[in-house]
């Protein structure tokens, strides 16, 4: 049976990058436009227009959220879509990221047919400066998140290489191949955030039912990291939304109590005094 693959872009504001998105999609990756689904998250300019005007003209499908209610949000709406329409897998992309070479669709599938509990896979992620983002590898402890942060940001990026994959605790949400059967198991993506943590959320979500996220060791992209975010909010509001999204991972799926809780939540603090 064919394994048909959907791959989804969430659009906010800025729909000439999601545009020249697509393009790398049919040019590097050799995805046919009917198979790319593009959410416009509430834009406030004119993206719905165009990317409407454009989903006409090329083919892929569009779909228009009336309200903005987050990352996860939107990606479930675009996951929900390509689900029902019997898409088995879906790349979710921000349109931001760039492609080493053609074969990344075909590397993550063979990953997936490795074991029947993969429910994510994606590749390593670089900065455009050549740096390598943490994979996560390792489920973060109290420790990690407090005394040990530092040591973590190398422990975590330690992997079994398994020849070509390994497992992982949480994906990288700016690329990353579903399984949708799976996400559908487990009712997507949590929509309680806005922005932040949706990864290490998703990971628990997936571990509850027994799945596993797992890392393509050779293949990697970069992520360009576009300016949306930063310009949409401030220094005090995008701190005030990690420290909102951080918490309630904490507190619901990690079960922290409230001083643990709250410890991490001042490590946390000072990393990103020192980052931002």
């Amino acid at each position: 049976m064919e394994e048909k693959v959907a791959v989804i872009i969430l659009n906010y504001k800025t729909w000439e990058d999601t545009l020249s998105e697509i393009a790398s999609c049919v040019d590097v990756l050799d995805i046919d436009y009917k198979d790319i689904i593009v959410v416009d998250n509430a834009s406030p300019n004119e993206s719905a227009e165009k990317l409407q005007q454009e989903s006409v003209i090329k083919g892929f499908s569009f779909l228009a959220n009336s309200i903005n209610r987050g990352y996860a949000f939107g990606n479930n709406v675009g996951m929900r879509y390509a689900y029902a329409r019997n898409y088995k897998y879906a790349l979710i992309l921000n349109n931001d990221i760039i492609f080493s070479d053609n074969n990344l669709i075909d590397k993550e599938l063979e990953i997936f047919r490795k074991d029947n509990k993969i429910a994510v896979v994606n590749t390593d992620i670089l900065s455009p400066e050549g740096y390598l983002y943490n994979r996560d590898a390792k489920r973060p402890t109290f420790f990690d998140y407090t005394f040990g942060a530092l040591f973590y940001r190398l422990n975590g990026r330690k992997i079994d290489d398994l020849g070509g994959y390994a497992y992982i605790y949480r994906p990288q949400g700016c690329c990353m191949m579903v399984d949708l059967e799976k996400m559908d198991k487990i009712r997507y993506m949590d929509e309680h955030t806005f922005l932040y943590c949706e990864e290490p959320i998703l990971a628990e979500r997936l571990i509850k039912e027994n799945y596993k996220c797992a890392l393509c060791t050779t293949e990697q992209i970069i992520h360009n990291h576009s300016t949306t975010v930063s310009a949409e909010f401030d220094r005090k509001k995008r701190a005030k939304i990690i420290t909102e999204s951080f918490k309630y991972y904490l507190r619901e799926y990690r079960h922290f109590n409230k001083i643990k809780t709250s410890l991490c939540l001042l490590f946390n603090n000072i990393k990103m005094r020192i980052r931002y």
